[in-house]
């Protein structure tokens, strides 16, 4: 049976004037062992969605079932150890360490006699051993970075090891290795523990290569399927408005679309693709394209530079590719 399936749901928001809709009929299921990116522009209903199913607000029509009920049939304990939920909005707490936070994870499993149990020890340590925090465990967490308050919530939500857990834009503070990082954690706890995880993200190119399903809010829809599937249905092609980003399906990655506007000839004497590939690029950039085409503009690529015949002057010894694009542009 999924961990989460929605029917016929519309999820807003309740206003004193009337109901705000954000998305309508979603027919959606999340099963054991899934990693799910749940993908759209800004303002699509993301993190309302996320957090209708952490029970924080109830859909305006249609049901949610969590497990094999709904949230509000939990009590909160019971659905805390069921839902991890970790929000977008970074932790403001002053005065509280890193490994407070993270055990702040373990109280829906703690009792007036029973707390802070070599169990919840465990769990905790575990939790910033993961996500690589551990060494941060006594800094209180005003005096660590955004990024680093970012994977101690994470981590709180592994410690409250829960079947489901929920994060809103868990990457958004990381730098690029660390949102890898963060996509293997995912990952492997789908693997090798069986959670269910959904996260929302801005990030597709790192996201799509690790998730076994995208939920895809586009015009008010939500598309679902495995990251192949939306590919192959052409899905992705026209998420972003027409103009520079594109989609790339054999790489199953965006892209900006530079605008080609003057040609120029390159000869390949270092017989170096990728030192040619680079070329290319950074003079793509600002609107160079490599052609056969007469234009005045003639680059010879050497292995330890490049000269540059510009109209009727010539650039000889040019040491590097700044140099060489200082003198073009």
């Amino acid at each position: 049976m999924p961990e989460i399936i929605l029917h016929k749901t519309e999820i807003g928001y309740r206003l004193k004037n009337g109901n705000k809709s954000l998305l309508k009929n979603l027919n959606l299921k999340a099963c054991k062992g899934e990693l799910i990116a749940l993908a759209g522009v800004n303002g699509s209903g993301k993190s309302t969605l996320l957090r209708s199913l952490a029970g924080l607000g109830k859909p305006l029509s249609g049901n949610i079932l969590i497990g094999d009920k709904s949230p509000e049939s939990y009590g909160k304990k019971e659905f805390a150890r069921k839902v991890a939920f970790v929000s977008s909005e970074i932790s403001g707490i002053r005065y509280l360490k890193v490994k407070d936070l993270v055990a702040l994870g373990r109280f829906p499993h703690q009792n007036f006699i029973e707390r802070n149990t070599e169990k919840d020890k465990k769990a905790v340590n575990s939790a910033m051993q993961i996500t690589g925090i551990l060494k941060l465990k006594d800094k209180y967490t005003d005096e660590i970075s955004d990024g680093e308050r970012q994977k101690a919530m994470t981590a709180r939500a592994l410690a409250q090891d829960t079947d489901i857990i929920l994060l809103d834009e868990p990457a958004s503070f990381l730098d690029t290795a660390n949102k890898f990082a963060l996509y293997e954690i995912l990952s492997d706890a789908c693997i090798y523990s069986g959670k269910t995880i959904i996260f929302s993200t801005h990030d597709l190119n790192i996201a799509l290569k690790y998730s076994d399903k995208v939920w895809l809010i586009k015009n008010g829809n939500i598309y679902e399927g495995a990251p192949e599937d939306l590919i192959y249905n052409k899905i992705f092609d026209d998420i972003f408005p027409k103009g520079k980003i594109i989609f790339r399906p054999e790489t199953g990655e965006f892209s900006v679309k530079f605008e080609k506007k003057h040609a120029v000839k390159i000869i390949d004497e270092a017989n170096d693709g990728i030192k040619l590939r680079l070329l290319e690029n950074a003079l793509l950039r600002k609107g160079f394209y490599n052609s056969d085409e007469e234009s005045g503009l003639i680059i010879r690529v050497y292995e330890n530079g490049f000269s540059l015949v510009k109209g009727k002057n010539e650039y000889k010894g040019i040491a590097n590719f700044y140099e060489l694009l200082k003198i073009i542009y």
